[in-house]
């Protein structure tokens, strides 16, 4: 059997409120677990099985389909013109 290798482009996302939730999880995830980020993203990493984990705030443009919800409202998050 072929050695799995982890998958480059293929990935799951976490969305947070804000960039201090952002930071937070950045520095639990170097500090307390040890685990490197991948530049040239502001919070992605691989979790110790390869899986690539990246990390967003509200305020990224991908947030188009949580318009609709109230939490996305109440901080801002505009479509893009």
């Amino acid at each position: 059997m072929d050695e799995i290798q982890p998958d480059r482009w293929k990935h799951f996302g976490i969305m947070v409120r804000d960039e201090d939730q952002i930071a937070e999880v950045r520095e639990k995830i170097t500090k307390k677990y040890g685990l490197k980020t991948e530049p040239p993203f502001r919070c992605d990493f691989r979790d110790p099985w390869g899986n690539r984990i990246q990390v967003v705030d509200l305020h990224d443009e991908s947030v188009v389909w949580l318009e609709p919800y109230q939490e996305v409202q109440k901080v801002g998050a505009k479509l893009p013109d």
